[in-house]
């Protein structure tokens, strides 16, 4: 059986019981550069033999971290309510209130509506 926590508060959540996950993808950013003709010639043996030195004291997670990472999270619906208010510094504690509104419930009344 497959179980969930919530990577936020790190309570476990009941097998299907609503859930949210997040996707977050960190990629490295860069400005296209405009090469010219002085760039074409000019030998580059240098930089490439500093990159590859610089490469050696690193572990290969470290090297694509640097690059690019996703970091995928399963999170209970009081700590999504505290992540849409404030995702760059999300603490589960920062939750709004619960409302009266039972999401998981209704969501659960559409698979199983009850007879007239």
């Amino acid at each position: 059986m497959i179980t969930y926590h919530c990577d936020g508060c790190g309570k476990d959540i009941p097998p299907k019981s609503l859930r949210y996950t997040v996707t977050i993808d960190v990629k490295a950013a860069y400005d296209k550069k405009e090469i010219g003709l002085a760039e074409l010639v000019q030998d580059h043996k240098k930089e490439i033999l500093d990159l590859i030195e610089q490469l050696e004291s690193k572990s290969a997670d470290e090297v694509e971290s640097s690059v690019f990472k996703r970091l995928k999270l399963d999170l209970c619906p009081s700590c999504q309510r505290a992540y849409l208010k404030n995702p760059i510094h999300f603490h589960p504690e920062q939750a709004p209130p619960k409302t009266d509104l039972d999401i998981d419930a209704f969501l659960r009344s559409l698979d199983n509506p009850e007879p007239e």
